[in-house]
């Protein structure tokens, strides 16, 4: 029952994500092609393992997975998401109390931490980045390890702010 919910909060999380940047994103003159962030090798060092080249799954949203694997929440794989000042607002002040933010130092101008509040696997762990009036979220997906999951998202976002 408990992974039903973690795996309904994550698909939310990125439906939600997608309806809210997608206009906004180019709409306010970026225009980033979010696949043109990351490459295939970047996000395989990260991950440890071969992924399959980009896809993009919207104009706002780009995904890497690894190869031959079960679709479920355990696969491991990248999704990074243009967004806007209004998402990234909402990250660094959750309105539910089933999330936690903590400030990520050192990446762009802003970044912060969002993931499920308790003892939850680190499954549902985001990366919001701000660099100028662009502004994206990375997520790490199929490793258990919050702390982990998180560093992965930092190393991530450090190679794409140097594409922006």
């Amino acid at each position: 029952m408990n992974s039903k919910l973690t795996f309904g909060a994550i698909t939310g999380t990125i439906f939600g994500l997608v309806l809210c940047s997608s206009q906004p994103a180019f709409a306010g003159g970026t225009g980033t092609d979010p696949c043109s962030l990351l490459t295939q090798a970047q996000v395989s060092a990260v991950l440890g393992t071969n992924v399959d080249p980009a896809k993009q799954v919207t104009p706002t949203m780009c995904g890497w997975s690894a190869p031959n694997q079960p679709n479920s929440i355990n696969a491991k794989k990248v999704a990074l998401l243009m967004s806007d000042a209004r998402a990234f607002g909402f990250a660094k002040t959750p309105v539910v109390s089933s999330e936690t933010t903590a400030p990520a130092s050192g990446i762009c101008e802003d970044a912060v931490y969002s993931f499920p509040t308790g003892n939850r696997s680190g499954l549902a762990t985001a990366l919001y980045v701000k660099k100028g009036s662009t502004y994206f979220t990375v997520h790490v997906y199929g490793f258990p390890d919050q702390a982990k999951t998180m560093a992965m998202e930092k190393t991530l976002a450090l190679d794409a702010c140097s594409k922006l």
